[in-house]
């Protein structure tokens, strides 16, 4: 095996594409959290392009949906031929996000291939070995698609070379902070040897490690408030010889800050009193770039939407947005995800019904799949008709 250190830049789940709270970049006057999105994409080629990394590795979730925009993808295609032009290998693999839920709708990775004829693309549904051979690196690369197989992937270690596997999935004895997302997969212990040099994962937004050789990148991007607490990144990582274990920088990004207030009565204020309480607990927060909620308590939902109205014309230099929600608001409770959370029990018992009406012969194999995709597509409809009601669009 090659004696001199490996230096690996992983990162992960990049939301490309990610809207949200409708409003807009004054310069561009495209949604401002896609482009808050863009920019720390941006920032983390800078950070590769500064360290002096020897290969780079995407661990799934490069885009936030299967079908991103065209300003989404001229957006990665620009930032990505930067890596090309510095000879910097890249395998970017497909994660939950980017794979379709039918097999033969393809995807926008074929067309990326030709795009960025530098970039290595697996975003298919089987494992594949990519051979650096003067790296003497051989990375086993398992997208999400693979995952969904009946048969677990395999990789097989090859000797005298650094082995890296790059995977999309939940890893074992993670705690989620809320319901678990449609489309997840579980990762194998066959995915996470102690064999292996280094396991780069993705889905999972918190940074860390999950056991010796195996690291979460995080995300790049907070996608809502479920990730409050996530620190957006990327890792540096150095693989020495056989048996060391990796050495591992997180690389912190700038990103648009994401607070909760203290939770405030309502009971017995009005509107106007109410407005000022929050105005004055954002402001004393000193950050008018800030995204900052707060739940109202004890108070009547036409008073909520009042306290709103004042709020949205008077938070000009004390926040960037500030939302207001009570404990009835499920959407607002849920974070990121609180729309998907909702709908989830809805997804798994219509692909049940649809599962089960395939196999008594009642449906033939082509039906199933096309009734399963268009009904599951109503479902992400109204969910985004869920989210924009609470003032998050994720579509």
């Amino acid at each position: 095996m090659t004696s001199s250190p490996l230096r690996l830049a992983h990162l992960a789940d990049t939301p490309l594409g990610y809207r949200a709270l409708a409003k807009s970049d004054p310069a561009s006057g495209r949604n401002q959290r896609a482009v808050d999105v863009e920019r720390s994409f941006a920032a983390a080629i800078d950070e590769i392009l500064a360290r002096r990394v020897d290969l780079v590795v995407h661990a799934g979730d490069l885009f936030h949906h299967t079908r991103p925009s065209w300003a989404t993808l001229r957006c990665f295609v620009r930032e990505m031929r930067r890596l090309e032009a510095a000879n910097l290998p890249c395998v970017v693999i497909g994660g939950n996000h980017d794979t379709p839920r039918l097999r033969t709708t393809g995807s926008v990775f074929g067309l990326l291939e030709l795009a960025l004829p530098g970039v290595r693309f697996v975003a298919g549904y089987e494992l594949e070995e990519v051979r650096f051979e003067a790296l003497g690196v051989t990375l086993h690369a398992v997208p999400h698609g693979a995952l969904t197989n009946p048969n677990p992937p395999l990789p097989l270690l090859e000797r005298g070379r650094r082995n890296l596997l790059v995977t999309h999935g939940l890893a074992p004895g993670v705690k989620l902070r809320g319901q678990h997302e449609p489309g997840e997969e579980r990762l194998g212990a066959d995915l996470l040897s102690p064999d292996l040099d280094y396991v780069a994962l993705g889905h999972y937004h918190l940074w860390g490690d999950q056991g010796r050789n195996a690291w979460y990148s995080g995300s790049t991007e907070r996608t809502g408030w479920g990730d409050e607490e996530v620190t957006p990144g990327l890792l540096i990582v150095e693989v020495g010889a056989a048996g060391e274990p990796p050495q591992v920088d997180h690389v912190a990004l700038p990103t648009r800050p994401m607070r909760t207030l203290k939770p405030l009565d309502g009971d017995g204020r009005g509107a106007r009193e109410l407005a000022d309480l929050i105005l004055d607990r954002a402001g004393a927060l000193a950050d008018p770039e800030a995204m900052v909620r707060i739940e109202l308590l004890q108070t009547p939902r036409p008073l909520r939407r009042e306290v709103e109205a004042i709020i949205r014309r008077e938070t000009e230099g004390v926040a960037w947005s500030i939302q207001v929600y009570s404990p009835a608001d499920l959407l607002g409770l849920g974070g990121s995800r609180g729309e998907t959370e909702m709908l989830a029990p809805l997804r798994t018992l219509f692909a049940t019904f649809v599962e089960e009406q395939a196999g008594q012969g009642l449906y033939d194999a082509g039906f199933a799949a096309a009734f399963g995709e268009r009904g599951a597509r109503a479902l992400d409809e109204a969910a985004q008709a869920m989210a924009a009601v609470a003032g998050e669009d994720p579509a």
